[in-house]
């Protein structure tokens, strides 16, 4: 009897030594979306990376020498976001151009200058012609950029958080409406990306992403937006710590069916000392799939926001820098 004891306590003993353990971290499966008969161009990591960062509206120029030195590497996209009142980013694009680096203008769809009212009602504004102005001196000073332009019109349209929001009939008439103007002014360098927010919960695919869809013939690339929070109560949500996986997959899998040339057009994740394993994940997905021509990552620590820097914590830096190069 004493045997068995012993016995039965060294085994309890060597299984919760084992279980104390730390294992080493495999990546999980990434979801796979390229064909896999594709032929896809060969791009080094840091020509399909890009990023925003506040402090681009202080000195691009300075920042961009300021990344590059940092991390070893130029990106290949910059993002710019700016209301749809703001004048055209021409110095900006031409600029980032020169440098081989494609710049992604996100467009709120609000106004800074108008009556804040008037925000809730300004994708009818839009089909109505009241914007009408504005748009075609957007539309041409675009058009008049030597080089590709990425326009992300409205985008996390399926989201509550902003004034266009949870407004599928409207910001598809407005889409539409936007998009004419641009081909009548014959700006066909400008590229659209159908950029939605990933499926949170309780969130369906046909309800809230399939329906916000504007059309095959005004839509040249689908993005999605995705974030880890981590652990934290934010808009009255009780938020969870969740893997690249779980953040993604399910949307991945949904706008791939438009089979349309995929972007991850805004990504980030809070610094945690988990934040080097998620990292694997992303980039584990990025190689296994080629198609993808770009992710963006949000390199900004922004008020009552996670820290989403990519400099924040040592760990991901060094991989983030390593993977750059």
């Amino acid at each position: 009897m004493k045997l068995i004891l012993k016995l039965t306590i060294a085994a309890i003993f060597i299984l919760l030594s084992f279980c104390g353990k730390k294992r080493p971290y495999e990546p999980d499966a990434p979801i796979l979306v390229c064909k896999e008969d594709g032929s896809y161009p060969l791009h080094t990591n840091a020509q399909r990376f890009g990023f925003f960062s506040e402090e681009i509206y202080k000195d691009y120029k300075a920042y961009l020498n300021t990344f590059t030195n940092k991390y070893g590497a130029q990106p290949g996209y910059i993002i710019r976001f700016q209301q749809i009142d703001d004048a055209f980013p021409t110095e900006f694009v031409n600029f980032f151009l020169s440098r081989s680096i494609s710049s992604v203008i996100s467009v709120n769809v609000m106004s800074m200058k108008a009556e804040k009212s008037r925000n809730d009602t300004l994708l009818r504004e839009i089909t109505s012609g009241i914007w009408d102005s504005t748009l075609n001196n957007f539309a041409e000073q675009a058009r008049q950029i030597n080089g590709k332009v990425y326009l992300r019109f409205g985008y996390e349209m399926n989201g509550d958080w902003f004034a266009w929001g949870k407004k599928p009939k409207e910001f598809i008439q407005a889409w539409n409406y936007v998009h004419k103007i641009f081909t009548r002014k014959g700006a066909t360098n400008v590229k659209w990306i159908f950029s939605p927010g990933v499926l949170w919960d309780g969130a369906t695919v046909e309800n809230d992403l399939i329906n916000y869809y504007p059309g095959d013939s005004v839509v040249d690339i689908v993005g999605l937006d995705g974030y880890n929070y981590g652990n934290i109560y934010k808009d009255g949500y009780q938020l969870r710590w969740k893997s690249f996986q779980q953040i993604f997959n399910v949307s991945l899998d949904a706008v791939s069916r438009f089979e349309k040339p995929l972007w991850i057009t805004e990504v980030g994740c809070v610094s945690d000392r988990r934040r080097s394993e998620w990292l694997k994940d992303l980039f584990s997905f990025m190689e296994s799939n080629p198609c993808i021509d770009a992710m963006i990552w949000f390199d900004c620590h922004k008020k009552n926001e996670p820290d989403f820097r990519m400099d924040s914590d040592s760990a991901s830096f060094d991989l983030i820098k390593k993977w750059l190069q």
